[in-house]
């Protein structure tokens, strides 16, 4: 192959969030794997069913383990006692990610040392858990914050963490009906875009200097195979890649399953010009 053909080559990484949420997520990623193109995932420390997703990254070998970071909507590692500007006394999480980010820009000067403190706690559970992350993003996507993201990125590379999520990417193909639901998904998207401007010199100054094009923030919650058979012949740069939120108990998260199950996506995912791999997997050489 020639040097030109190659380096037109895109590794495509198919990565499931939420790892670790709950047991019906976990069986979903795990059949993902198995069965489908899915060849990544992001697991979240706090998690209610986290032992049993630690369990299941050590069964599959092949499947690439991030840091699925929670800042909101969830649940912490650190008890209350120890982050009480961050967690309520049962140690959740703001639930609402608009929210939580306000209070951590107005109270960035109290809370960063928690912030710190919360981030050290899940790198180290997933380490006492034999997983060495091969990439790290966020649920919601709020360590894009400013404040977040400084944090997070310093804690990652110190654990020399190569890839960092930066949201939003290209917009993709909008398969979803309904005007609303496309505004709505473009103003995310370019709010994100913006912090993505912003973020990306911090970025740089703590060593990320590669990031996959990452696609699915248009589409969250409405991944499908039609969305799949679009967007793969899309793929631009020499890293792609695609998140989205496979469950066995919900609608929408048994939907983004069949996508990944789909015989037709593995035929287009399998094509000319594109190398399905996790992000452990993509090798140094890669030009960007």
């Amino acid at each position: 192959m020639s040097e030109k053909k190659e380096k037109e080559k895109t590794c495509l990484v198919i990565n499931a969030d939420d790892l670790g949420k709950s047991p019906s997520v976990n069986a979903a990623i795990e059949k993902a794997y198995r069965l489908g193109v899915l060849n990544s995932a992001s697991i979240m420390a706090g998690g209610e069913a986290f032992g049993e997703a630690a369990e299941l990254a050590g069964k599959l070998p092949g499947l690439s383990v991030g840091l699925h970071a929670t800042f909101c909507d969830g649940r912490s590692v650190l008890p209350h006692s120890e982050i009480p500007g961050l967690v309520d006394e049962r140690g959740f999480f703001e639930e609402n990610p608009a929210k939580a980010g306000l209070k951590y820009w107005t109270q960035r000067k109290v809370l960063s040392g928690q912030i710190e403190a919360e981030i050290e706690a899940q790198f180290d559970r997933l380490q006492r858990a034999g997983i060495q992350p091969s990439h790290v993003d966020s649920h919601h996507h709020l360590h894009a914050h400013p404040v977040l993201f400084a944090i997070l990125s310093k804690a990652a590379r110190e654990r020399d963490i190569k890839w960092m999520r930066m949201p939003p990417g290209p917009l993709g193909p909008l398969t979803f009906d309904g005007f609303l639901k496309w505004a709505s998904r473009c103003h995310e998207w370019a709010a994100f875009k913006a912090l993505e401007v912003f973020n990306a010199r911090a970025a740089r100054s703590m060593g990320f200097l590669h990031f996959a094009n990452t696609y699915g923030l248009s589409h969250t919650g409405h991944v499908c195979e039609d969305f799949f058979l679009k967007l793969v012949p899309r793929v631009r740069g020499p890293v792609a890649e695609v998140f989205l939120h496979p469950d066995l108990s919900t609608p929408g998260g048994a939907r983004e399953l069949d996508a990944v199950l789909s015989a037709k996506v593995k035929m287009l995912a399998g094509s000319g010009g594109i190398t399905l791999a996790g992000f452990k997997d993509i090798p140094d050489s890669i030009k960007f």
